[in-house]
């Protein structure tokens, strides 16, 4: 089935882009376009440079205690900007002081770090990300705690924007956007058989890099099998967390 495993020869199907200069679609896959030439990274790149918050979120702005500044040290890590935000917390680009490499840090919002369900779920998102290794889902390498209290994780630095970011440019067309399905399903489903299930699979959770190439990242919902059904989607209030327009029915 190649919407669930990708080509039959195990090569990863990239996400085509426009050619900015004579509008043909081209695989992303080469540096230039076949028909005039034209640099394909410029798409990506040009979005890249001109969005202020790469992975756009629908979220509200992040309340000012839960922001650093550049500079600031946050268990090793330089931060270096605001990436985005999401309902559990903020996302920075940062520089992991130890090896130089830059990272996404994921920081645990202020009001939450009391909750000890959110605690709770934020500390399973770790875990689901560590347990899985595949090209097409973001990876982690480290969490812990900063001197102040801050609950935090570093992630694979995706050199891109949201696929949210990329549809407020443009539309895909009905080819672009099913040519992204068999590396999603094929992650999906390397997911699923590990016993993890993401559970808000939107745009604003899709990474497309400049080579074309999309991921999955933001597993604060992702339920793990074996836990206790109640932790799944409930807060202690009884709250269903999630996104409307996105929830499976099943989730």
């Amino acid at each position: 089935n190649p919407l669930a495993g990708g080509r039959p020869d195990g090569e990863a199907v990239r996400m085509p882009l426009t050619c900015p200069s004579c509008g043909k679609a081209s695989e992303s896959s080469a540096e230039r376009c076949g028909a005039c030439g034209a640099s394909l990274a410029v798409a990506v790149h040009k979005l890249a440079e001109s969005a202020t918050r790469p992975w756009a979120s629908s979220a509200p702005a992040p309340a000012s205690e839960d922001l650093l500044d550049p500079g600031t040290d946050l268990g090793g890590y330089r931060i270096e900007g605001l990436l985005g935000q999401g309902g559990m917390g903020v996302v920075y680009r940062a520089v992991q002081g130890s090896l130089g490499r830059a990272v996404a840090l994921k920081v645990l919002a202020r009001r939450l770090a009391g909750d000890e369900a959110f605690v709770r779920r934020f500390d399973r998102e770790a875990s689901a990300l560590a347990s899985l290794t595949h090209p097409n889902i973001v990876a982690i390498y480290d969490k812990g705690t900063s001197k102040d209290g801050r609950y935090f994780f570093a992630m694979e630095l995706v050199d891109g924007v949201s696929l949210r970011r990329l549809l407020m440019e443009k539309p895909l067309s009905p080819a672009e956007a099913l040519s992204a399905m068999p590396d999603l399903c094929s992650a999906l489903e390397y997911a699923h058989g590990r016993g993890v299930l993401h559970r808000d699979i939107k745009p604003e959770n899709l990474l497309v890099s400049r080579d074309g190439r999309i991921k999955i990242a933001d597993f604060g919902l992702a339920r793990l099998a074996g836990q206790d059904s109640s932790s799944w989607g409930l807060t202690h209030t009884g709250t269903v967390i999630g996104t409307r327009d996105y929830m499976a029915p099943e989730a």
